[in-house]
């Protein structure tokens, strides 16, 4: 009876090991695979982008929390689409925004109650417009849906009011865009940043710095530099490598100083 109680108990421990050792190298393939991500998106560099991509494609293999990994791989897509508009490649902006669309897809089968799927697909959603004007109802109908899940499912997730903010900043304002109604969307999004407290280093962390960005932006726009160099600062003070601040948003701040 002892002897099969002991070989119980060593069975338990052992697959008790087993797990903790897969949870520690989901958790370890995902930081890393973050860490080449964010490395990737502070440079603005595509190739450096599909090499995330692929890291984030290996992790698959794990078959654990595909749905998270699923999330992160739309993730790349999305950045990826972004790099194709300053050449205004609509043919590649559609191809990995599809992507993108696909992989959500895939990660909502596992789980739909993860705010910030909702809110990439908010971010893929828009990047449609790019390419499927013709289906403007459409899209506006899946905006609007996409937002309101993010919403139910996390009503204080910053990264919501950063795209809806980023997206109204660049929308004219003949259609209901423009500075004045993104600022009041960034500075939520920034506040709402300050409340995080995320221990889970697995789960999504992006954007603190760009919602500084944009605020920065904001007060450059209305010629308040005092306030833009403050957001400027509290930016690169999260993230000093960020591309867009150390060079669009500063040089930006340096013209107006001029």
């Amino acid at each position: 009876m002892k002897k099969t109680l002991l070989l119980v108990l060593l069975l338990i421990t052992f697959g008790l090991n087993t797990i903790l050792k897969a949870d520690d190298d989901f958790t370890n393939a995902i930081v890393k695979a973050k860490t080449s991500l964010k490395t990737a998106l502070d440079k603005y560099d595509e190739k450096e982008m599909i090499k995330a991509r692929g890291q984030f494609e290996r992790i698959l293999q794990l078959k654990k929390n595909t749905w998270l990994v699923n999330y992160y791989l739309a993730l790349c897509d999305y950045h990826i689409a972004v790099t194709a508009m300053e050449s205004k490649d609509n043919e590649k902006i559609k191809k990995y925004t599809q992507s993108g669309l696909e992989l959500i897809g895939k990660s909502l089968l596992d789980r739909d109650n993860f705010a910030d799927t909702y809110v990439l697909k908010l971010s893929l959603d828009y990047n449609r417009f790019q390419y499927e004007m013709d289906k403007m109802q459409s899209i506006i109908a899946d905006v609007t849906t996409d937002e309101e899940n993010a919403k139910k499912y996390d009503p204080t997730n910053p990264r919501l009011y950063l795209v809806k903010g980023v997206a109204t900043f660049y929308t004219p304002a003949a259609f209901g865009g423009g500075v004045d109604k993104a600022q009041p969307l960034l500075e939520k999004s920034v506040e709402l940043f300050g409340l995080i407290k995320n221990s889970d280093v697995t789960l999504p962390d992006w954007g603190e710095e760009t919602a500084y960005a944009y605020m920065a932006l904001c007060m450059l726009d209305q010629d308040k530099l005092t306030e833009a160099k403050a957001f400027l600062d509290k930016g690169l003070a999260i993230n000093p490598n960020s591309k867009m601040l150390t060079g669009y948003v500063k040089k930006e701040y340096d013209d107006k100083v001029k």
